[in-house]
């Protein structure tokens, strides 16, 4: 079965499917979230192709629609928006991917394929996982506060590159490249105003006193340094895509964040909640 993918077809398909529709961004989003539901009759689509989530969202608000949509956190989530309703799920980390930046699964999927090499000792630790968190920040925070300010000033100033493999001097690896981080960051510093700087670096503060840095990082941006860390790990490079579907299934067995039993609660009960509406509209027919 196929429908429009306008907006307007995504927000009539609920009409057309038995299984509950939870709408996210995009296709590599849906492993993360099938985990979650797996219990549940649900139907995973994406909206991205379309930039569908605003129309979805507004009528979603408007007419009570039975449907779920995921929204990222990105940068909205330092002014700690609200969601407009409860089947509208708001991410508190900037994207799914870094919900899968843990230590404990990013650990176990080093120790599962070590095992298969029998090269035990190519196991990630804790102290090496926890100054590649500091490396981050150190090396991004300042880009992070540049792009946020071109966000909010609505610039239209491409201020991040979607993967960070420009900032690295090798192919798979964590060694930074200093120097030209600190030419980007200048690039784009001479493309903002200073107290849209400030602002920004002050929203970015506020955040890291309840939260992590890398939790600030867009997605795709976060999960290549993942990719890396791990490949750095292990000596090798690894296809990305078994990362992701391991780090996907494994992170709801292994992470019990606030930020993760946050997610889990919210988006279980807003598919509870559209079972609910079904169930009520069948009794009366």
């Amino acid at each position: 079965m196929s429908f429009s993918r306008t907006p307007s077809g995504l927000i009539a398909e609920h009409l057309f499917y038995q299984e509950i529709l939870v709408y996210v961004e995009g296709r590599t989003d849906i492993p993360f979230y099938s985990t979650v539901l797996e219990n549940y009759n649900c139907r995973i689509r994406t909206y991205s192709e379309e930039k569908g989530s605003n129309k979805l969202t507004e009528e979603l608000v408007k007419k009570d629609l039975p449907y779920v949509v995921i929204v990222d956190g990105h940068y909205e989530m330092l002014k700690r928006t609200r969601s407009q309703h409860r089947r509208i799920v708001l991410l508190h980390r900037h994207s799914y991917e870094n919900y899968l930046f843990e230590e404990k699964p990013i650990e176990q999927f080093c120790r599962d394929r070590a095992r298969l090499t029998d090269s035990l000792e190519d196991v990630l630790s804790s102290s090496k996982f926890k100054e590649v968190l500091g490396q981050i920040e150190h090396n991004f925070k300042e880009l992070i506060v540049l792009d946020v300010a071109h966000q909010n000033a609505e610039t239209g100033y491409d201020s991040l590159p979607d993967k960070p493999y420009r900032f690295f001097n090798s192919q798979t690896g964590l060694n930074f490249l200093y120097s030209q981080i600190q030419q980007w960051r200048t690039e784009i510093a001479n493309h903002i105003d200073s107290q849209s700087t400030d602002n920004a670096r002050n929203l970015v503060e506020q955040f890291l006193k309840r939260c992590r840095f890398v939790d600030l990082l867009p997605g795709h941006f976060a999960f290549d340094i993942i990719w890396r860390l791990i490949c750095d790990t292990l000596g090798g490079s690894i296809e990305k895509e078994e990362i992701r579907l391991y780090l996907s299934r494994v992170v709801w067995e292994l992470v019990s964040t606030r930020d993760h039993n946050s997610l889990k609660r919210r988006l279980q009960n807003a598919v509870r909640e559209v079972q609910q509406m079904r169930e009520s509209d069948s009794s009366q027919i």
